[in-house]
């Protein structure tokens, strides 16, 4: 059983964001010296790997069984299924509007619409989803969210995600480096940004689906497809407008749902 003791908790976290962190940064540092992309992806399952060693470690079997069996357990109301799977494409589908609106030529399309099926079952297992849900949420949201209300866990938890992706930003070919051709500076901050909404969002479903790890997983899949479809991400004035939507609709959200993000559990 998972002790409600507040010091005990922050140890826990503190031990996994160490240890997250420091091997995934070396997994990056090979990838970029050797410069073998295998390595980047090994880095990306570093977050789940070491969340389900840890569950182990300072909990029991019945932890790991618990963070295991979520990953299949839908556990999601049918309300929010839209929110699941619509609400970022909507996000870029506004922010593409807005692009094409004020006078921008749109880039193309990275994929016909026919593949989105099989991109996001690649993007889900390959690209970040199932590689990280499992420990930043399963493990850390877990716990932190028996220290802090929803709202400032998913505040704490994006400043920790964003701070994990830092070397991707120095590594070519990633999508963060790309981002770089903005300046670092605007590129880290924008980014940073970005990632606290979407661990606010993924946060708000985490907490209404009794903590579903299967439903972080199809709403981080949901955001990177949605950046994929029509890369605004790589226009300078397409990226602002995409945060600045993110931002806006994300506030929506959080109004709309304060009553779940504001209740230490």
């Amino acid at each position: 059983m998972i002790s409600n003791n507040s010091g005990k908790l922050k140890y826990e976290l503190a031990v996994y964001f160490a240890t997250t962190i420091t091997l995934t940064w070396l997994f990056w540092l090979i990838a970029s010296i050797l410069k073998y992309d295998v390595f980047i992806t090994v880095g990306i399952f570093v977050p789940s790997m070491s969340g389900l060693l840890l569950a182990y470690v300072f909990g029991n079997k019945s932890e790991v069984f618990s963070m295991l069996k979520s990953i299949i357990n839908f556990n999601i109301h049918g309300k929010w299924l839209p929110f699941v799977f619509l609400f970022l494409p909507g996000v870029s589908a506004v922010s593409t509007l807005i692009y094409y609106m004020t006078g921008n030529v749109l880039p193309k399309m990275e994929f016909p619409p026919l593949f989105i099926p099989v991109v996001f079952v690649y993007i889900l297992v390959f690209m970040g989803p199932l590689g990280e849900e499992i420990g930043w949420r399963g493990f850390a949201l877990k716990r932190m969210l028996k220290c802090l209300s929803p709202i400032k866990s998913a505040i704490f938890m994006g400043g920790i995600w964003a701070t994990w992706h830092l070397p991707l930003f120095f590594i070519e070919g990633t999508t963060q480096n790309i981002l770089t051709d903005f300046g670092i500076i605007p590129a880290l901050l924008g980014y940073s940004i970005f990632t606290i909404m979407i661990s606010i969002l993924i946060t708000l479903l985490y907490t209404v689906s009794n903590g579903s790890i299967l439903g972080s997983i199809l709403l981080h899949t949901t955001s990177n497809l949605s950046l994929g479809i029509v890369p605004l991400i790589f226009m300078k004035k397409g990226a602002i407008i995409i945060l600045l939507v993110l931002c806006f609709s994300t506030a929506l959200m959080v109004i709309k749902n304060l009553k779940y993000l504001i209740t230490k559990n």
